[in-house]
């Protein structure tokens, strides 16, 4: 799709996760992007360890939510969004090196189209989605 918009809403799935001032980033994620996609639907914040750290760093908890929300937006104009909203929350190109990330927004699922699935197997996001579907 070359274009930024969808014929029809399609659905999608994102999972968003940070381990830095978790409370006020989440919650500055879940406001911005409920404003830009009045019909999201949001999981309960799960809480789980880090995972996939440089060697040597240790870092604090993550807290991840999960979300469906339908719209016509394609895929790269929503990840510009979602790198627009990390950068709101602080995010930096060094973050993941550091072990602090404020936010991390990941598209999971556009229609049909699985795009991170690595992500969808991982414990985290299968927690983050089994509270969403138990919500």
């Amino acid at each position: 799709m070359t274009s930024s918009t969808a014929d029809q809403p399609v659905a999608c799935l994102i999972c968003i996760g940070t381990n830095h001032n978790p409370e006020a980033n989440l919650s500055r994620a879940v406001s911005t992007l409920s404003d830009i996609f009045p019909d999201i639907h949001w999981g309960e914040t799960v809480i789980t360890p880090a995972e996939g750290l440089p060697s040597g760093i240790t870092a604090p908890d993550y807290h991840n939510r999960a979300a469906t929300f339908s719209t016509t937006m394609d895929i790269a104009a929503l990840k510009s969004l979602f790198k627009e909203t990390e950068k709101a929350c602080g995010r930096t190109v060094s973050s993941k090196s550091t072990g602090l990330v404020s936010l991390d927004i990941d598209l999971l699922r556009y229609g049909s189209q699985i795009l991170k699935p690595n992500d969808m197997k991982s414990t985290y996001v299968r927690q983050a989605i089994i509270s969403l579907d138990s919500y």
